[in-house]
């Protein structure tokens, strides 16, 4: 069965135009049309919204667990991986509980349930997962959010599915501890002594959230953990990121510099830093491969158009015609209003990898009322 804005939702009750299944639709059919996308596409988005959003579809409020700075916001958001072959279209979510408030240990259970059909359906493997699920069962009242997920929507169905554990499921005092531990059980010991040598500063600043796994089985799956970024010049970062590769904090400075109007000094402005993320493999056991640079691309680039200007190197022309497109749409009152205002920067936040001459591909992230609205404007 498919889930679409006016059919049942498995296992929830009647779906609700306005739940967040029926927009989580509207949101990735919205994005394949807007790229191009081959036919098959709406069908794998209805049928990836069915999969992910099981049980609590229905949902139009995340209840009342969530902090204030989240109150009425969507509980996923999409990105957009800016390949030369055209984009890949994700969706990441914290899934919910059917009914009531949603906990972490309601999240945590309603997480693995998805997951776990997916693994029957053959697209992911919970293996390496299960070799780390105790150190992540919500065990505190100081959990973060229990368990997210990630993936990718293709027209031939899901991808590229991924979970994000909370670190914080023992509490604050056990976040560095459960890492460390969970790299140990992965073979990676080596590489979490490698980056407590090598990055002191990451390991004082751990993000207090995210430890992520690839749910797949070939050696090129990831595993990743992330930072906050506290340098306040990109002298700084290039430093610390030169601890991996000196392309590594060539490449972060530059990116650094390319996506911010102010350049360089966007680093010491008040308000969200950036997150620079691990990257290893099970082939990468004395040290990371790689890292992502986040930055808060919004912040550090106000304008919209300024936004595609600077966005001009890193992605091809044809799609960043489709990009301005989408901008137009995010206008209040349709296209027709570009020439009238400012548009905004719809991006709050671009990451790359850094560890390689060339950097790329960009990945953009855009909240879902965001493309809500573009998806309504176009229409």
């Amino acid at each position: 069965m498919t889930v679409t804005a006016g059919t049942a939702a498995a296992g929830s009750g009647a779906a609700r135009e306005d739940g967040y299944a029926a927009q989580a639709i509207r949101g990735l059919t919205y994005l394949g049309r807007l790229f191009g996308a081959e036919a098959g596409f709406d069908t794998a988005a209805r049928d990836a919204v069915e999969a992910l959003f099981a049980g609590w579809g229905h949902r139009t409020t995340r209840g009342i667990d969530e902090p204030e700075a989240a109150r009425g916001r969507a509980p996923f958001e999409f990105s957009l991986v800016m390949k030369d072959s055209g984009p890949e279209i994700r969706i990441f979510l914290r899934p919910l509980s059917g009914e009531g408030p949603t906990t972490a240990d309601s999240s945590w259970q309603a997480g693995w349930r998805a997951v776990h059909a997916l693994e029957e359906q053959g697209v992911a493997s919970l293996a390496r997962a299960r070799t780390v699920r105790d150190l992540f069962v919500p065990r505190s009242d100081r959990a973060a959010f229990g368990l997210c997920i990630a993936a990718t929507v293709r027209p031939t169905g899901v991808a590229g599915v991924k979970m994000y554990f909370d670190t914080l499921a023992a509490g604050t005092a056990e976040n560095r501890r459960v890492i460390g531990e969970a790299m140990e059980r992965l073979g990676l010991g080596d590489a979490w002594q490698w980056l407590r040598r090598q990055d002191p500063e990451g390991m004082a600043c751990l993000m207090p959230a995210f430890f992520a796994l690839d749910l797949d089985d070939s050696p090129q799956a990831r595993i990743k953990f992330y930072t906050t970024v506290d340098e306040r010049s990109a002298d700084a970062l290039r430093a610390r990121l030169g601890r991996l590769s000196g392309t590594a904090g060539r490449s972060a400075a530059g990116l650094l510099h390319a996506l911010s109007a102010g350049g360089p000094a966007a680093l010491a402005a008040p308000g969200v830093r950036p997150t620079l993320c691990w990257n290893l493999t099970q082939g990468e056991r004395q040290r990371p491969g790689d890292a992502t640079l986040y930055l808060p691309f919004q912040r550090y680039t106000p304008s919209g158009d300024e936004a595609l200007d600077r966005l001009r190197p890193y992605v091809r022309a044809e799609q960043l015609t489709r990009l301005d497109r989408f901008l137009a749409h995010c206008a209040a009152d349709g296209a027709h209003d570009r020439a009238e205002r400012q548009l905004p920067n719809p991006f709050h936040w671009a990451a790359a990898k850094v560890n390689r001459e060339v950097v790329g591909p960009l990945t953009l992230y855009v909240s879902a009322a965001v493309v809500d609205g573009a998806s309504r404007a176009e229409s």
